[in-house]
């Protein structure tokens, strides 16, 4: 842990640096601004929009330069992309501006703190590194509290068949099942992610980025035991 936030004391603002000196990146045609304390979009986290149906209503959560949103928003209904860092904020803000996104509501918020409702698609690419920071909204890739907290409220912000989605390295320090099984969430698969283009991975050397071997991780609610018997009792009818 210490050695991790020795070098995360010198990385954030190793990467202000570069974000100030290669302020965009585009991804499948669309450029994005990254504003300096922002993370930049480095593994083509934008290709969880893929996974979704259109005409939905998603939830990004930790939505940093709005990656998500933005590809998410061009086939839903509608995103709502929230965020603790009031940077990250305005930085979604400024990219959906960008390029006329009309159909988000972004706003600040402490994991779930400020959502309401619920939703057919949580996405969400969570900090990775267990290390924390006193300022927990300058932070972008650390964390000791975003999964559990994200794995936690995710099911009472999911409709009934709803699906959370959640890009997460192949070897994570927890199992997903049993992750999600925890907090009331089955694993119903895992999607390999290598999608980085060559442009990407160039653009990753300067800020120490390589690939994560990342995997798509999709979870579903657990039915509640009750609903589930009266559902099995309904279909052995005659």
């Amino acid at each position: 842990m210490f050695i991790n936030k020795l070098l995360f004391s010198l990385y954030y603002p190793y990467c202000a640096c570069l974000d100030r000196l290669l302020p965009s990146i585009t991804l499948d045609g669309k450029k994005l601004r990254v504003l300096p304390g922002v993370y930049k979009p480095l593994d083509s986290e934008h290709r969880l929009a893929d996974l979704i149906d259109e005409g939905k209503e998603v939830l990004d959560v930790g939505c940093g330069s709005g990656v998500i949103t933005l590809f998410a928003a061009a086939k839903s209904r509608h995103v709502t992309a929230i965020d603790i860092s009031p940077q990250a904020i305005a930085n979604t803000q400024l990219n959906c501006a960008q390029h006329a996104i009309e159909n988000v509501s972004i706003r600040q918020s402490d994991m779930f703190r400020e959502v309401r409702g619920q939703f057919d698609y949580i996405l969400s690419y969570p900090p990775l590194f267990q290390t924390s920071f006193q300022s927990s909204d300058k932070q972008w890739c650390t964390s000791t509290t975003f999964v559990d907290r994200l794995f936690s409220g995710a099911r009472e912000h999911l409709k009934p068949h709803g699906r959370l989605l959640v890009l997460l390295p192949s070897i994570f320090r927890e199992s997903p099942a049993e992750l999600g099984a925890r907090h009331g969430l089955v694993l119903e698969r895992a999607v390999p992610h290598f999608h980085r283009s060559l442009a990407t991975r160039i653009h990753s050397l300067p800020y120490l980025h390589f690939n994560m071997k990342n995997h798509v991780y999709i979870f579903r609610p657990q039915e509640d035991s009750a609903a589930a018997q009266s559902l099995s009792e309904k279909r052995s009818d005659p």
